[in-house]
């Protein structure tokens, strides 16, 4: 093994380090007391309890926002899937006159900043009546999906050979059933990391729920999460516990389907 293997190896376990220490600390620091976290924020803890995740999910009302977490998530998800999967398979198979520019339109969507449209948004669902709703916050999350959504799936499509679909064309086959039954089979590992990707945005997001929705019992739980640190300032490992309790299922979804996220991202380059 040369110099420079050691050197990048280092370098990298330096950087894992860097980021699963803070996590770890995370962790630990839930099932502290108050009192011995004050004292040793950075120390072993004297004792292990599991009072505080039960506090904060009692106090936090976990359960109920994780609810509403689900259904948010859910339906952006299905929304990202199936809107960006037929514009992908449209910008991928089908000729139609401003199709290029159309396609780079949705580029847009990865440059601009959420704040940068925020207000707007903000206006058209007040002025719509579905501000302080679930679906104030849907609509943007996949929209805002959609864009890298359409660019993985485009990609993948592109890499499948045309001779595929050339037969059921011959033998009369609709568009729309050689997208469902020749290409979506295919097509499981992009899909399965756009479902990942879009899992992980949507359960992250704060700034849209925390602006477009005020009603506490619809809160997600990244916005309930704060609005339970600022009535509870001072309790500060019930709060690390809530954070802990959230954090905890993007770990596992993406701990679970690594292999699928990077099987996904690679598929259209190491196609055709």
């Amino acid at each position: 093994m040369n110099l420079k293997k050691v050197i990048l190896k280092a370098l990298l376990i330096l950087i894992l380090i860097i980021y699963i220490c803070p996590i770890v600390w995370m962790y630990i620091s839930a099932t502290r007391t108050t009192a011995d976290f004050i004292n040793a924020p950075l120390g072993i803890p004297s004792s292990i309890s599991f009072d505080n995740f039960i506090k904060a999910y009692q106090m936090a009302k976990l359960g109920q926002h994780f609810i509403i977490s689900i259904i948010i998530t859910v339906i952006s998800v299905l929304l990202v899937v199936v809107f960006g999967s037929l514009a992908a398979f449209s910008f991928s198979r089908l000729k139609f006159r401003g199709r290029n520019l159309l396609y780079a339109s949705f580029f847009i969507g990865l440059i601009l900043p959420t704040q940068s449209f925020l207000v707007g948004m903000f206006v058209l669902f007040r002025l719509s009546g579905i501000l302080d709703t679930m679906l104030s916050v849907i609509l943007p999350c996949a929209a805002i999906g959609l864009p890298i959504a359409i660019f993985l799936m485009k990609a993948f499509f592109d890499s499948i050979p045309s001779s595929l679909e050339e037969s059921a064309l011959i033998e009369g086959a609709s568009v729309f059933y050689i997208f469902r039954y020749i290409i979506l089979p295919i097509a499981n590992a992009i899909i399965v990391t756009v479902i990942i990707f879009t899992t992980i945005n949507v359960w992250n997001e704060f700034m849209l729920p925390f602006v477009m929705i005020q009603t506490d019992r619809i809160k997600p739980l990244t916005t309930s999460l704060y609005v339970f640190s600022t009535k509870h300032s001072s309790k500060l490992t019930l709060k690390l516990a809530a954070l802990t309790v959230i954090a905890t299922p993007m770990f596992f979804v993406y701990f679970i389907f690594q292999k699928q996220i990077q099987k996904g991202v690679t598929a259209g380059a190491l196609k055709g």
